[in-house]
């Protein structure tokens, strides 16, 4: 026990030396942020390039397309059973003429060369695929409107997403101003207990205090500087523009 006390003793004193070398150069962190970091659209803008760049609504309006063209075919589908034929022949031809005179017919043939021809379209479709050409309409119909309802719902979850990380950017941003206070403050706090350590005004206990604080505030400060940074390049990554953004850009601003 002695010895843990002696050794949380020399760990302060050290700490205190320190302190004391450094007191003129202890400076309050200043809020210096990248302009690039603050160059970001309107929230109404964000949404617009965000939806304009979804590869998803892209895929969603190919997938209206086709389910269109398949309407289109399956509309022209009965085409497949209509057809036209013909007939054609060139050469010697009986022709035969019968005439009625009085109660006997008098029939006559005779041999002549002519060309014989003929045109005629024809129809071959089952009664079964005639009914079931309307519900294959109807099927086609049903798949486009589902194909606009999934592009209407991928549109509106784009929406709140970028909602949702546009505002997350904002908060971040608020919140650096705080951190920043609160870190500047227990350096202030720090610089203080520098003075009255040299008046022997502090108990380690207070000293101890003063530490914590000083460094809670420190990583809080650290912390909200990159959750800043990491919804920034989200958001950007969501409008289409993270290829402006310098990733290699160092944190600390």
């Amino acid at each position: 026990m002695k010895f843990f006390c002696f050794k949380l003793i020399l760990i302060l004193t050290i700490f205190i030396n320190n302190l004391s070398l450094s007191q003129d150069t202890i400076v309050p962190p200043s809020l210096d942020l990248s302009d690039s970091l603050l160059n970001v659209p309107t929230l109404d803008i964000a949404i617009e390039k965000a939806l304009e760049k979804s590869p998803l609504l892209k895929s969603a309006d190919i997938n209206t397309a086709i389910r269109q063209f398949e309407l289109k075919s399956i509309q022209k589908e009965w085409l497949d059973d209509i057809g036209i034929e013909s007939y054609y022949k060139y050469g010697s031809m009986d022709n035969v003429n019968i005439q009625n005179i009085g109660q006997t017919d008098d029939i006559t043939s005779a041999k002549t060369t002519d060309s014989r021809y003929s045109v005629g379209v024809y129809l071959k479709m089952s009664f079964l695929t005639f009914l079931d050409q309307k519900n294959q309409n109807n099927i086609a119909r049903q798949q486009i409107e589902v194909s606009r309802l999934e592009r209407q719902q991928i549109h509106d979850e784009i929406r709140k997403l970028v909602i949702k990380q546009y505002n997350e950017y904002q908060l971040n941003k608020q919140l650096i101003i705080v951190k920043n206070k609160a870190f500047t403050t227990t350096q202030m706090q720090l610089t203080k207990t520098n003075n009255d350590q040299k008046n022997g005004n502090l108990t380690i206990y207070e000293l101890t205090k003063v530490m914590e604080a000083s460094t809670k505030a420190e990583a809080d400060y650290l912390k909200a500087k990159m959750d800043f940074r990491i919804s920034y390049l989200i958001l950007m990554e969501l409008i289409g523009e993270i290829n402006k953004v310098n990733l290699n850009q160092p944190s600390d601003w």
